[in-house]
């Protein structure tokens, strides 16, 4: 596979961090990172983002800020 671009690692990066695509697919986005410190920014970046929130337990919303919230989006919604 020849080197990849910035807009095919990031059409590709969702399968790469989901285990998907063929091992050569897999190397041609490391190689890039290796080399691309922007995609290698959005890589890290959403490599934290998705441990943060596979390690969050779930939790009640407060039930004063539950209800201004639903109220925000009902007046919201009524304007469109």
């Amino acid at each position: 596979m020849a080197m990849l671009d910035c807009k095919e690692v990031l059409d590709h990066l969702s399968e790469y961090i989901g285990g998907e695509g063929s091992d050569e697919l897999r190397k041609a986005i490391l190689l890039h990172i290796a080399r691309c410190g922007r995609c290698r920014i959005v890589f890290d970046t959403t490599g934290k983002m998705l441990k943060i929130v596979m390690d969050v337990e779930p939790f009640e919303v407060p039930l004063g800020v539950s209800a201004r919230l639903y109220a925000r989006l009902e007046k919201v919604l009524a304007e469109e």
